[in-house]
């Protein structure tokens, strides 16, 4: 019982109402990630919604990962992101 934290108490199931209801355990942080859309998604969805109304000056541009540049020289990859950009 020394494992068991202070705050946590056991209840027999005798003294439980019936029909009453039992939460499942919170989500994790990873099932609580993987339930979320990605913000820059939302972003664009509310782009395309909002059409011409979309500010000129809130520009969406996609994460640019490794895989998408490829193997490139070192020096290379900063001028390949800033051609990616959106401008």
């Amino acid at each position: 019982m020394s494992a068991i934290p202070r705050t946590l108490r056991v209840v027999p199931k005798s003294s439980l109402k019936p029909g009453s209801k039992v939460l499942p355990p919170p989500l994790t942080n990873q099932n609580e990630r993987a339930f979320k859309e990605p913000l820059i998604r939302i972003m664009a969805r509310r782009q395309q919604e909002a059409g011409d109304l979309w500010p000129p000056n809130l520009r969406i541009e996609p994460h640019i990962t490794k895989s998408a540049i490829g193997k490139a020289p070192e020096d290379m990859r900063v001028q390949l992101k800033r051609l990616l950009r959106e401008r």
